[in-house]
């Protein structure tokens, strides 16, 4: 067993013991590879967020409870008045329909003794009737939880607005419903030891990755272990961007797109010298960073080395950066508008603003429209910066 662990992970990874050893947190993700009876259980991945879903939403009774409670109530007068009193607070006959879709309970809710009191908390605590809409629409359990106050106080305390509450809420749903002191007080705590401590910061990972917040708190401490591990220390202004990339991937994802650049000649220590300088390459699928790296080496003339050397280049989107801006130059230097040697990486790296005004005037000043309107066409609904005269 512990010669199957061993080479799993140095078969991905060949690592120098002076770089790198095996961790708690590394050998409790493989044995979830050891069976096919592991692959089926919860323990797939240490990396994987797994968003909490309350005890109902996780009961396999509760599906034939809620058939149940939806064929007895449905044509039933209380299931009618639940209907109505949404509609009476702004909620369109569309909005209604989704809501009991995701979740048919409200079917049978009680209007006097939940519907009504729940509603009424939302608006004293100054929720508009489309913020409540919104928030309801994204989470409906706020209509569920007693505690409802209080969850949304202390989120909207930290995240400064309903707006910004209601923006997270859509992109996790189980935020509000995620126990405060069991989870989210704890790994708060956590990322404040690694000296993510400003409130502006944390309010930022709550936008940005808001599952980051659902887990327990023994996983953070693992990712935390691993992040220091591949040489990202807490005082790194790197740090929490690393974290978030091991937290938000899982397992086999993040080992995969060591592999993949090992696939492409990269060595060990460069694949992590990458990830502490550049961790959000480790968000971006293979396919994606394969096809980045075959248009740097075999479009773009890069060399490996380059490339080891400037791993930043992985971070810029393809179709809508690199592969639009490389031909405006390639044409430019073929009809020799260019006044010097320009390499890759000074021209993918610079603003939208300042590459039009370098370089893609002069498409239009020499009337190669054609050109011109390619590019646009390529960045178009990513920049807002090219616009007719």
């Amino acid at each position: 067993m512990m010669f199957l662990m061993q080479r799993r992970l140095f078969c991905i990874l060949p690592c120098n013991k002076s770089t790198i050893h095996p961790s708690s947190y590394e050998f409790c993700s493989l044995f979830s590879f050891s069976t096919a009876k592991d692959q089926s259980s919860d323990h797939k991945s240490n990396f994987t967020v797994v968003d909490p879903l309350q005890s109902w939403e996780l009961s396999s009774e509760m599906p034939a409870k809620t058939a149940k409670c939806r064929t007895r109530d449905t044509n039933s007068s209380s299931s009618s008045l639940s209907i109505e009193f949404f509609k009476q607070n702004g909620w369109s006959d569309a909005q209604v329909m989704k809501l009991m879709q995701r979740d048919p309970r409200f079917f049978c809710a009680n209007l006097e003794t939940v519907l009504k009191p729940r509603l009424r908390s939302l608006q004293d605590m100054g929720f508009s009737d489309t913020e409540i809409v919104q928030l309801v629409s994204s989470c409906p359990s706020v209509l569920r939880l007693r505690d409802i106050q209080s969850r949304i106080n202390f989120w909207r305390s930290l995240l400064g607005s309903n707006e910004r509450l209601i923006k997270v809420c859509r992109r996790n749903m189980f935020l509000l419903t995620s126990c405060l002191a069991r989870k989210i007080e704890p790994n708060i705590s956590l990322f404040r030891e690694c000296g993510i401590s400003e409130q502006r910061r944390i309010a930022l990972m709550v936008v940005t990755r808001p599952r980051v917040f659902c887990q327990t708190e023994k996983c953070t401490k693992e990712a935390i272990e691993y992040v220091e591990e591949l040489g990202v220390s807490r005082g790194c202004k790197m740090f929490p961007h690393a974290l978030l990339s091991v937290m938000t991937v899982s397992r086999s994802r993040f080992d995969s797109t060591f592999a993949t650049l090992m696939s492409f000649g990269w060595s060990q220590p460069d694949s992590i010298a990458a990830f502490r300088k550049h961790p959000s390459i480790w968000n971006y699928s293979k396919k994606n960073i394969c096809d980045k790296i075959t248009f740097l080496m075999k479009e773009a003339g890069c060399e490996l080395t380059y490339i080891v050397g400037h791993p930043g280049l992985l971070t810029y989107s393809l179709e809508k950066r690199m592969r639009p801006r490389y031909e405006v130059m390639n044409f430019l230097d073929q009809n020799k508008l260019l006044d010097g040697g320009h390499n890759l990486l000074s021209y993918v790296m610079v603003s939208e603003e300042k590459f039009r005004d370098k370089f893609l005037f002069l498409l239009r000043r020499e009337k190669f429209i054609a050109q011109y309107d390619s590019y646009v066409a390529a960045v178009q609904g990513k920049h807002d910066v090219v616009a007719e005269n």
